[in-house]
């Protein structure tokens, strides 16, 4: 992946192998200019480990997440392992209530 790229899709997050939820998912590296103004400690060609972005849950399974790791397996089935860094805010997609959450790729 390379700054700017962007992972979208309907996916599922996991925690110990068991599903939590079904969850609509956002991420994105960082656009080259980033890297400039805040250059990362040493040379990192692995862009990947700065992917984040939200995901979004339906109200009753937000009541479910906490702030930790969980897997989340994306639409081609590949598992990323992510940090639910905290709780951003109640939003309407694809005309459903959801609920973001702020996570990053570690």
């Amino acid at each position: 992946m390379n700054p700017g790229d962007t992972l979208e899709g309907r996916g599922v997050l996991l925690q110990h192998g068991r599903l939590v939820a079904d969850v609509d998912y956002h991420l994105t590296i960082p656009r080259q200019i980033h890297f400039i103004l805040v250059p990362p400690g040493g040379f990192r060609p692995d862009y990947e480990a700065h992917l984040g972005g939200f995901i979004l849950l339906a109200p009753a399974d937000a009541d479910k997440i906490s702030l930790t790791e969980y897997t989340l397996e994306l639409a081609d089935k590949t598992k990323k392992t992510i940090r639910v860094d905290r709780r951003y805010k109640e939003t309407k997609h694809k005309g459903e209530i959801r609920v973001s959450f702020w996570v990053k790729v570690v």
